[in-house]
């Protein structure tokens, strides 16, 4: 048998360590402890998972100090405990994979810019009204700033979060033999338009009976100098051009998109759209442009799902306010 070189020996033993490395999670599988971390080392995917949020999260660490730094801790703290106490039984690894998913994009946006001082809730329940069994499992943001006063916003994120999981918790006069399992899903993203603002983009997901359950997503913009929420009024100039402006601009690539997946014709008709498009919740601002959203059966059937109609600011330039929140 060949015979290596103290060289090559050494050279092999690096290579194996690095390779069993990336493999493995951010701890030693060997001292797994408990059933998500041993869930965690059963997977490559989460234990890949599992290392890039601990990659990101050390670089933001170390960027940050004082009072940045120790809200960056124990937000993640937070996030780890909320973590263990919802991905557990037969849906964790799935439960894992959405967490680590979520987690590494807030972390991501956490580091582009100004720490924004956002931490992550969340509100876990599980249970069972006679025959039927619920899960709760929400996330929500609530907006820290040490100088500004963000209860308004935070209230409004924390209640109406409370509200809809409270929604997925049977009456106690549900039918005795109802055999089925309930839930309520929600998680969010941050988005930074401005410098002084953030778009907090909330995504959930019902069942409560029927046939299918229903996803649905809402935005909120965000002044951070405020503390308050601000509505499309307060980007665009005074005036209706740019509602109708962005108003054509959707009509037209809906139009576009009811080819491959047809929707309701009448949602087109001016009057209906004009509806639609006056609630402030559909109006997901990002930091390259403009995002839509039109939620299941707003201009569709269930099966066609979703829509978003995506306009870069560049369109949109003519109408932003030059001394707004989104003045660039």
């Amino acid at each position: 048998m060949r015979r290596l070189s103290a060289t090559a020996l050494l050279l092999f033993v690096v290579e194996a360590t690095q390779a069993q490395a990336q493999g493995s999670p951010s701890f030693e599988c060997a001292k797994a402890s408990t059933p998500v971390e041993r869930t965690i080392c059963k997977s490559s995917e989460l234990a890949k998972a599992d290392r890039d949020v601990a990659t990101v999260y050390a670089a933001l660490s170390a960027r940050l100090s004082g009072v940045a730094k120790d809200h960056l801790v124990k937000d993640q703290q937070r996030w780890v405990g909320n973590r263990n106490r919802a991905c557990t039984g037969e849906d964790a690894a799935a439960c894992l994979k959405s967490r680590y998913e979520n987690r590494l994009a807030l972390l991501k946006e956490f580091g582009n810019g100004a720490y924004p001082f956002v931490s992550e809730h969340a509100i876990f329940r599980a249970g069972k009204v006679k025959a039927t069994s619920y899960r709760i499992d929400a996330s929500y943001p609530q907006f820290d700033g040490p100088t500004v006063n963000f209860s308004g916003i935070n209230a409004r994120f924390a209640n109406t979060t409370a509200e809809a999981a409270g929604e997925a918790v049977p009456a106690g006069d549900i039918g005795e033999d109802l055999n089925q399992t309930w839930s309520y899903e929600q998680s969010f993203a941050i988005h930074r338009p401005s410098p002084v603002t953030i778009s907090v983009e909330v995504s959930l997901y019902s069942y409560t009976g029927g046939a299918h359950g229903n996803g649905s997503t809402y935005a909120v913009l965000v002044d951070v100098r405020g503390g308050r929420e601000l509505k499309p009024d307060a980007v665009f100039a005074t005036g209706g051009e740019w509602q109708r402006t962005v108003t054509s601009i959707v009509a037209a690539d809906l139009k576009k998109q009811f080819v491959e997946r047809p929707g309701f014709d009448d949602a087109l008709e001016p009057a209906k759209l004009a509806e639609l498009m006056a609630e402030p919740g559909r109006f997901l601002f990002k930091a390259d442009g403009l995002e839509i959203i039109f939620n299941q059966y707003d201009v569709g059937p269930y099966s066609a799902g979703t829509y978003q109609v995506s306009i870069p600011y560049s369109r949109l330039r003519a109408f932003i306010r030059p001394d707004g929140p989104l003045a660039r």
